[in-house]
């Protein structure tokens, strides 16, 4: 359901640029659906506070409106907003065993094939560098030169 200041939005003249619009206006990267009705209780009890959304493109500044209506809550607009996608990661921390094999999940962690300096390292770089990796969380983290191969990256 769409508000606009706690209030119902109409969809006289409402149309995709003025979803592209309002999505972007509220930081989504678009929309993927809107459709008009009474599908929620609460409507009722809502003033329909926004009309005649017109946009001649997608964005905000090509729109008008007006807070007068001629609308019932049938007409009420119920809007998707698609958010932006995620950026693509691409994991390049690994965790190796002594042998520098994969230590799946435990070992020395290497990141662009590199040690990691524990300056600064926290439970928190730890949280993270396990989600960036897949794993829900951690048990442990140490500091040290515990495998020989250390010596060689």
């Amino acid at each position: 359901l769409l508000l606009y200041r706690g209030q119902t939005v109409c969809d006289d003249s409402f149309s995709d640029n003025s979803a592209i619009a309002i999505c972007g206006l509220m930081g989504y990267e678009g929309f993927d659906s809107w459709r008009n009705g009474q599908f929620y209780d609460i409507q009722a009890s809502l003033e329909i506070g926004l009309d005649d959304v017109v946009c001649s493109s997608g964005s905000w500044d090509s729109c008008t409106s007006t807070t007068s209506h001629n609308c019932g809550h049938g007409e009420d607009v119920h809007l998707n907003c698609v958010p932006e996608e995620e950026p693509v990661v691409d994991v390049v921390f690994t965790i190796v065993n002594e042998a520098g094999e994969d230590g799946q999940g435990r070992g020395l962690l290497l990141y662009n094939g590199q040690t990691v300096c524990d300056d600064g390292f926290s439970d928190n770089s730890a949280i993270a560098i396990c989600g960036l990796m897949g794993y829900d969380g951690f048990d442990s983290w140490r500091n040290g030169q515990f495998f020989d191969i250390q010596a060689n990256l």
